[in-house]
């Protein structure tokens, strides 16, 4: 019978940071030494996918399925919207900072229709209001529902954060302006 082999098991998460791990398969050279000799563990990693690198968010899978069924009250330019908002967020708690009208002309429609689905999406708890310029109001994701950083600071990002609702609350009427007769 051959001997058994010594295979030490290397973490594939940070549990720190919620990164992973970069695994090597081959060599040890790059193994940062935490805890002593007897627990080598791997430099964290993003990944960086091809042909399009770059950051990935970490979404809530459940509430994503509430959010994209038929009778969840939000409707597809809302899905749309907040699809916007996750992919050209900065990271972590930054607010988006675009006017409903470039939003619109991204998207190719109408700047009060964003405006609409801003507001059951904030009602909702999708997103969340950030700041305030004069009379412009900036959003940011709700890190409940998305998030574009470590888990640590995802942990710090959702202590002040309310919870998103579904199905979406209705929203009051906007009043409309009295012509002059």
């Amino acid at each position: 019978m051959g001997q058994k082999g010594t295979t030490r098991r290397i973490p594939a998460v940070n549990r720190g940071t919620g990164e992973i791990v970069q695994l090597e398969l081959l060599g040890r050279e790059t193994f940062q030494q935490e805890g002593g000799e007897r627990n080598p563990v791997l430099p964290g990693a993003r990944y960086d996918w091809q042909p399009h690198p770059g950051r990935h968010v970490n979404v809530a899978k459940a509430l994503m399925r509430k959010v994209w069924h038929k009778d969840s009250g939000y409707r597809q330019n809302d899905r749309d919207i907040f699809g916007f908002f996750v992919a050209h967020s900065p990271e972590r708690t930054e607010p988006l900072r675009m006017t409903f009208k470039e939003i619109a002309q991204t998207l190719g429609i109408r700047p009060d229709t964003v405006a609409r689905s801003v507001g059951r999406l904030h009602a909702g708890g999708l997103l969340l209001e950030a700041e305030k310029v004069g009379r412009m109001r900036f959003y940011r994701i709700n890190p409940r529902a998305a998030f574009d950083g470590s888990a640590s600071e995802q942990l710090r990002a959702v202590q002040d954060a309310r919870f998103p609702v579904v199905p979406a609350p209705r929203t009051p009427p906007t009043p409309r302006k009295k012509e002059a007769s």
